[in-house]
């Protein structure tokens, strides 16, 4: 790329980037206004709380449950704050994916001057053997293009969630087929009396026969032998966390990584890794920064999140460290509910990324796990990238309950499910410094407009339908098993 396309691509990006935060604002503008004028002042006497007991909670302990309501023992509250606050201590305690249903209710005293609650919840089945059968694929779509059988995973994940009743979920994972995983990990949320330091460790090794060596026309090239590995990974994780309130976490992960790729590999692409290198042994140091007040994190209709993200992948700590590399990202979601059954959410997210080790393996940009809708059989390499999306649903079905005859199962007696219709529209920029010859959709603007159908159900399940068309105008449908966004 000569000088002048390159600071045209420079100029382009930086005008896309622009105009995404300019409607984020906008967005966020119009929400206030709609918030502001749909609030009234029911009353402005206040209440003390004078008692706060919690039922249905056989394994959890009761100050995991405290630690999701938005007000304590002896709090002043009004009736207008009252009821406000109820609602989201029942959503901030779903959040935690501990509980299948919370219901709180409140009596007053005599005098009418104190408030006395009782937090009822339904508890969750916390140990799950699951036998593992998936699609190894970025995409369930793009696996059903080849219905390549030798793209299966299958094995065995223990999950204790819930252990000890107080949020801590240990993993124990052994699986075959397409990638080979053995691997363990805890979580410990609260390690501490006033619980805002938590911690996790895992360690997992994972093997391939079949790696994407290289990208060319946006599509992933492949190369697969059936008797040897060519591609070996093991990484060592080490992390705390540390949530003040509610909704804010920050997050700091050390990391180790070693991956080697077989010779193969690095005979069709020397810059697999960048410089011939063979493998990538480095050290990694991760911050994230977490601000979430949605209403619900599986299908959300009401609130706000964003999350920044900084990784520095190379600390020059160990001998054969040949990685260097620097990431900056920013999220930023926002969901409101304008009329009854209409729900609007739109996110913008942005990402630079410094290669100083110019390696293929690490210019990994769409495609992958954040996607434009349209696009979901192309991957879009590069450095850095900008993705604006927008969902406008309507709810078809409300929330509903099914009654189960399991009489000895309390978690299996209820089954929740919502059904949504929808209309989206997505817009991004990819700039790409390294690759961009062999790869047409890079360093241009792209977008895709569609209408879906979502299902909303037990244990966070999302079965998602969408009819989606690109600015090639490629279109068709598409089946994914995660909210839009």
């Amino acid at each position: 790329m000569n000088s002048s396309d390159s600071s045209t691509y420079k100029n382009l990006h930086k005008r896309t980037c622009v105009f995404l935060l300019i409607v984020s604002l906008f967005v966020g503008k119009l929400f206030a206004v709609i918030s502001v004028k749909d609030t009234f002042i029911i009353s402005s006497k206040k209440y003390i709380v004078g008692s706060i007991t919690t039922s249905g909670n056989k394994k959890t302990k009761e100050r995991i449950i405290l630690r999701e309501l938005t007000f304590k023992i002896n709090d002043s509250i009004s009736i207008k704050e009252l009821y406000q606050q109820i609602a989201r201590s029942e959503q901030n305690l779903l959040n935690t994916s501990l509980f299948n249903f919370s219901k709180i209710t409140f009596s007053s005293s005599i005098k009418g001057d104190t408030l006395f609650f009782d937090v009822n919840v339904t508890e969750r089945w916390y140990l799950w053997p699951n036998p593992e059968f998936e699609i190894q694929d970025r995409n369930f779509n793009t696996w059903w293009e080849t219905k390549d059988l030798y793209r299966i995973n299958y094995g065995l994940f223990l999950t204790a969630y819930n252990v000890r009743g107080r949020n801590e979920t240990a993993v124990l994972k052994f699986r075959k087929g397409y990638t080979e995983l053995i691997g363990f990990g805890y979580k410990i949320p609260y390690l501490n009396k006033k619980q805002t330091l938590g911690a996790n460790f895992s360690i997992a090794q994972l093997r391939n026969n079949e790696v994407a060596f290289s990208t060319q026309n946006n599509k992933l090239v492949f190369i697969r032998d059936y008797k040897n590995y060519l591609k070996s990974d093991l990484e060592c994780k080490l992390g705390f966390t540390y949530r003040k309130g509610i909704y804010t976490r920050h997050i700091i992960d050390l990391i180790y990584t070693k991956k080697q790729i077989n010779d193969s590999i690095l005979k069709l692409n020397p810059d697999y890794f960048g410089n011939e290198h063979q493998n990538a042994e480095y050290i990694s140091l991760q911050y994230r920064f977490k601000y979430d007040e949605r209403d619900s994190k599986i299908f959300p209709l009401k609130g706000i999140y964003y999350e920044l993200y900084l990784c520095k992948d190379g600390l020059n700590i160990l001998k054969n460290e040949n990685t260097d590399n620097l990431s900056v990202d920013g999220i930023v979601k926002k969901y409101w509910q304008p009329f009854k059954r209409f729900s609007i959410g739109s996110s913008v997210r942005v990402r630079f990324r410094q290669l100083n080790s110019k390696g293929y393996f690490f210019n990994q940009a769409l495609g992958y796990s954040d996607f434009i809708r349209g696009y979901e059989y192309y991957v879009i390499d590069g450095q850095t990238f900008s993705i604006f999306k927008t969902n406008f649903n309507y709810q078809l079905v409300s929330p509903k309950v099914v009654q189960i005859p399991f009489k000895k199962l309390n978690q299996f007696t209820k089954i929740p499910y919502a059904i949504y219709l929808s209309a989206h529209a997505d817009a991004g920029f990819v700039q790409d410094r390294i690759f961009y010859t062999t790869n047409n959709l890079t360093n241009k603007p792209i977008y895709g407009i569609g209408a879906g159908i979502s299902l909303v159900t037990y244990y966070d399940f999302v079965l998602r339908f969408d009819y989606s068309m690109n600015h090639l105008k490629e279109h068709g449908c598409f089946v994914h098993f995660t909210a839009p966004f």
